[in-house]
């Protein structure tokens, strides 16, 4: 014969709910991460884009991912200021290849260069930081650290840049 197991179910429950609760809580909190990381994968985009297609400098490149990231005229999210730990905007200028079929010893380089890439990368490194909320304090950190960063074969010398950057 079976009593009533109501006492049973409900000091299960207690032990269980906060487990639950710190899942749900995780799950959602990792999503916003993963948001956070595409939106400055993104913006990592944008900057080489910038560097390929525009002359701007890196000052001027750097100030337009940080608007692109902040502004208060975003529709969405937007991402805080105070968070951006470092845009780093890094432009290596070059010039365009000028050889003559003659030379195959600076052809074969130059296409040796383009399988292998060489230090000659224009990149954009993004860093944001991230407080772990209170509840996670299981984890033994205090913020969470996201790092992108993205490189591009471009410079003064490419076809879309005719001048040399300041």
């Amino acid at each position: 014969m079976l009593k009533n197991n109501k006492g049973q179910a409900f000091a299960e429950a207690i032990f269980i709910f906060p487990i639950i609760i710190v899942l749900i809580f995780s799950v959602i909190w990792f999503a916003r991460v993963l948001l956070t990381w595409q939106q400055l994968i993104s913006a990592t985009r944008y900057g080489t884009d910038m560097i390929t297609n525009t002359n701007l400098s890196s000052a001027d490149i750097k100030k337009d991912i940080e608007n692109y990231l902040t502004n208060k005229m975003i529709e969405g999210r937007r991402l805080d200021i105070d968070k951006i730990k470092e845009i780093n905007v890094d432009i290596k200028d070059y010039e365009s290849p000028n050889y003559n079929l003659t030379d195959l010893s600076k052809i074969s380089n130059f296409v040796q260069g383009l399988f292998i890439p060489s230090a000659e990368l224009s990149t954009v490194s993004i860093v944001y930081s991230y407080e772990l909320p209170k509840i996670m304090n299981f984890v033994g950190m205090d913020e969470f650290i996201i790092k992108t960063k993205l490189s591009v074969l471009a410079g003064s010398g490419c076809k879309n840049n005719i001048h040399k950057r300041k």
